[in-house]
């Protein structure tokens, strides 16, 4: 493991029966594209109804200000603050014949752990046997529109995850609250966001608006090549068409990719990447180590009162002010 897959070439075969309307991207990204600004290639539009939709923020306080504020997230400000993270982006490459990567994790962060950080950490020490330099890492956390009964509030979770990631010493790791804060114009209601129209959000802001990422010598862009950051456990379930729509898995994997990192304790690699053999050229298998780690474990710890290591010493302390999944 640790490599791009060499997987059989059988692929399941799949109805579009369950599948929305299909987006085809316009063609699978699997080289380096070097171009200038002016004629790089636009990634797939997502559809009509992301383009208009108010956004609003949640974010949180100052690093430099007291604990029990830093703790507390302020009042939301008007819809129209979004901005796209990019301060920890990197905008120039630093190693010739390398394509700039994005990782995104996407998941409800409800809370988040140890884990999902640690997700980042082992891609970052995997890159370096593929033909990829790591330019951004972000984590996404999903709207309340989600509706899962483990779900706090979108600003708890926003929160959680920026304490999670504040002081890291060797990943810089952003969080975007675009999908998270999504609202529905016309009813005010969060909005829940496909995952690929996610990664189209992350294509757009980093190689449209911000003109892709500088070469070496500063001379041109590069598009930089936006993946899904996830466990063998969720690949898992992208073969079942009644929890994906194949044609976003389309996207998804075809177009964009992935960095699958193992989880030896939910299921075997194998069997979470064989059904998804199709799209073996655009999926690379990340070594991890045997843990059990995860957030239904981490809300239970909580139930009954008990310290969870599980989760970094932040988000404990804000889970407690807030006193957070003891329902």
């Amino acid at each position: 493991m640790g490599s791009t897959l060499s997987l059989p070439a059988t692929a399941t075969t799949t109805t579009a029966a369950d599948a929305e309307p299909r987006v085809t991207p316009a063609s699978a990204q699997t080289t380096t594209t070097t171009t200038t600004t002016a004629t790089a290639k636009p990634p797939p539009s997502p559809p009509d109804d992301s383009r208009d939709d108010a956004l609003a923020r949640q974010r949180a306080t100052e690093a430099s200000a007291p604990l029990d504020q830093q703790l507390t997230p302020p009042p939301s400000p008007p819809p129209t603050a979004y901005a796209f993270p990019a301060n920890k982006l990197k905008r120039r490459l630093t190693q010739p014949g390398k394509t700039p990567l994005v990782l995104v994790a996407c998941g409800s962060f409800s809370p988040i752990t140890k884990l999902h950080v640690q997700m980042f950490e082992l891609a970052t020490r995997h890159i370096p046997r593929t033909e990829f330099e790591i330019v951004g890492n972000y984590l996404s956390p999903c709207s309340d529109a989600y509706n899962k009964s483990s779900l706090v509030p979108a600003h708890h979770r926003l929160q959680m995850c920026e304490l999670a990631v504040e002081n890291l010493a060797t990943t810089a790791i952003q969080v975007d609250d675009w999908e998270a804060t999504r609202l529905d114009p016309s009813t005010g209601r969060p909005l829940y966001s496909r995952t690929a129209d996610v990664l189209r959000h992350f294509d757009s802001e980093i190689n449209n608006v911000l003109g892709g990422i500088e070469s070496v010598d500063g001379t041109s862009r590069v598009r930089a090549r936006i993946m899904l950051l996830i466990g063998a456990d969720l690949a898992l379930t992208m073969s079942n068409p009644k929890v994906w729509a194949p044609a976003d898995i389309d996207v998804l994997l075809g177009y964009y990719g992935a960095f699958i990192v193992e989880r030896p304790h939910q299921c075997a690699i194998r069997d979470a990447i064989a059904p998804l053999s199709k799209y073996k050229d655009n999926i690379w298998v990340v070594d991890s180590f045997d843990n059990d780690i995860s957030s239904t474990k981490v809300r239970a710890q909580i139930q009954n009162r008990e310290q969870s290591m599980d989760i970094p010493g932040a988000v404990f302390k804000y889970i407690k002010l807030h006193r957070l999944y003891l329902d």
